[in-house]
């Protein structure tokens, strides 16, 4: 705080702060106590409001039917139309038999029923249907006002097959963080550790050009890669491995494979940038005394680079996690429907297409959970603090 202040005044410092606490409870504090509010909210007549909500709109339909028939009533016989030059000529038509279920109408030409007593059956019959619509609007009032509540029941009515869903997109995650710690660390090392300025720089230029994209554009460039046609079975065509002409060709795209590979693709920089920036304090002199007592490659890594650079490792993988966790582009675009849902793609439905926000709100609640015991238990894994991960 004081160095904000020696820098940039009281002044900027304090609209700084202003505007950092309102962005703070505008966009993440309110909406998330608004999320959990909804979680807790439970339609305990959602059901029946369904049921009366149907029963009113039939009733309507059947009045304004009702309605029709009378206004027909009332005009008496109209006076048959000319016929239709598209019409069938009088000498092809056959005659037919009238249904005892058809309603003559003006349009057709033909005499409309003016019985007193249907009439009478009729307007007998819209009055009753009216004062049901009555009853069942003050029910769907009643329904409405009493049929909430707050409880469990949007957790504990999750269904078996979102539950799966749920613990299978949490291996997924973390599969997907594994992955880019893989493919990251050794690409953060070498930048670390490279004494040639020009080297670091390419590497780097290398690492974050591509990102310069958008990242709908990179998903469909892994889509244009790992489809059936893609560039990957062409070239696999092309070895003479496969004969795509004869439909021998993989559609890499219907395995979660497809998607860890885009997801490590997307999320890289989140897992080897703050690698890069923990190895690079590294004292590189514990490197060649380790290397001069004999220590080999993989015993330097495992005693002195890893647990040096620690910090960083939770740092990306906590990223990783809740990125890939959270996903919602990657799984839906990447072989939509050839592969296991993520529980990203259930949230989305229950708020989108199944129009249940408060289930919706429920399941983003248990992922949010899940996502900070992953947090909590990086941090008590790697050892480290809050501090150690800020630095």
């Amino acid at each position: 705080m004081s160095d904000l202040i020696r820098i940039y005044g009281k002044s900027l410092t304090t609209i700084f702060l202003g505007l950092t606490a309102l962005w703070i409870v505008a966009l993440i504090v309110v909406p998330q106590l608004r999320m959990i509010e909804r979680a807790f909210v439970v339609d305990r007549y959602s059901d029946e409001a369904a049921r009366v909500g149907v029963e009113i709109n039939r009733s309507y339909t059947r009045v304004f039917t009702i309605d029709q028939e009378l206004d027909r009533a009332a005009a008496g016989p109209t006076a048959p139309t000319a016929p239709s030059p598209f019409s069938p000529s009088p000498s092809s038509a056959k005659p037919s038999t009238p249904s005892a279920f058809a309603t003559p109408s003006a349009s057709s030409g033909g005499a409309v029923s003016t019985d007193p007593d249907r009439t009478a059956t009729l307007k007998a019959e819209k009055a009753e249907l009216q004062a049901r619509i009555a009853e069942l609007e003050v029910r769907e009032k009643e329904v409405k006002a009493g049929g909430t509540g707050y409880a469990l029941g949007n957790f504990t009515s999750m269904s078996a097959i979102h539950a799966k869903i749920f613990l299978s997109t949490l291996m997924y995650a973390l599969c997907v963080t594994i992955l880019a710690f893989l493919a990251c660390y050794p690409v953060a090392y070498a930048v670390a550790t490279s004494r040639s300025s020009e080297r670091v720089a390419l590497l780097m230029l290398g690492l974050v050009i591509p990102y310069a994209i958008n990242e709908l554009l990179r998903i469909f460039s892994w889509i244009m890669i790992l489809e059936k046609h893609g560039v990957l079975n062409r070239l696999l065509d092309s070895l003479g491995l496969i004969d795509l002409a004869a439909g021998e060709g993989m559609r890499f795209v219907a395995s979660n494979g497809a998607v860890f590979a885009v997801m490590v693709y997307a999320y890289i920089l989140f897992m080897v940038f703050p690698i890069y920036n923990t190895i690079e304090t590294l004292d590189r002199n514990q490197i060649e005394a380790a290397r001069d007592l004999g220590a080999s490659t993989w015993r330097i890594h495992w005693r002195v680079v890893l647990p040096h650079a620690k910090p960083g490792i939770a740092v990306g993988a906590v990223m990783t996690f809740m990125l890939s966790a959270g996903s919602i582009a990657a799984p839906e675009i990447v072989g939509r429907g050839l592969h296991p849902d993520w529980f990203s793609q259930v949230i989305y439905q229950r708020f989108f297409e199944s129009n249940n926000w408060n289930q919706g709100s429920a399941y983003a609640l248990v992922l949010l959970v899940a996502c900070v015991v992953f947090v909590l238990g990086v941090m008590g894994l790697f050892k480290v603090g809050i501090r150690d991960i800020a630095k």
